[in-house]
């Protein structure tokens, strides 16, 4: 992404019909193109302090300098993500953001008092949720300043310049 380190880069949506939200967000809000990464490949995960296996389904998109994220539970594993299904929740769920410094930003936020409730990594990259709901009503996730999201990041911010509406949902390169 070309905007600077450690500004709101991304807007998070859990959704309950992923096809349906593609759908509105294309046509309606003209919003895209998406890049569809189904079973997201998240490794390592913990979940709260414990281990996790969740599945989910992620669509990236940007409009204008924000990426757009659409989320989908493809399992009930514990996850941050079925917690907020399971609250009766759908739409906002988090912001991300890439600190200029990854592991001391995480600091300062657990010496805030804000829990690390879903960390993994993506490609050897890692990132975190930090449970920021009763400051703000959503979770902040972190990225690590690291290629594997710059490069992805870069071609969906790339391929949203100047999209004229074709091949809204693509497949992702992760």
């Amino acid at each position: 992404m070309t905007q600077p380190l450690y500004t709101v880069r991304q807007v998070a949506y859990v959704v309950r019909d992923m096809e349906k939200a593609l759908k509105y967000w294309t046509e309606y809000l003209k919003v895209g193109p998406f890049f569809m990464l189904e079973h997201a490949p998240l490794e390592n995960q913990k979940y709260r302090g414990g281990t996790s296996n969740a599945d989910i389904s992620i669509a990236l998109g940007n409009s204008g300098d924000v990426q757009i994220e659409l989320i989908y539970c493809e399992n009930d594993a514990p996850s941050v993500y079925k917690e907020f299904l399971d609250a009766g929740k759908t739409g906002v769920h988090h912001f991300g953001m890439m600190p200029e410094n990854f592991e001391e930003t995480c600091k300062e936020y657990a010496a805030r008092g804000h829990e690390a409730a879903f960390e993994c990594t993506v490609g050897g990259a890692p990132l975190v949720y930090f449970d920021t709901v009763d400051s703000i009503g959503h979770f902040i996730e972190l990225w690590d300043n690291n290629q594997v999201y710059l490069d992805l990041f870069k071609l969906v911010e790339d391929a949203a310049k100047g999209w004229d509406g074709s091949d809204p949902v693509r497949p992702s390169p992760l």
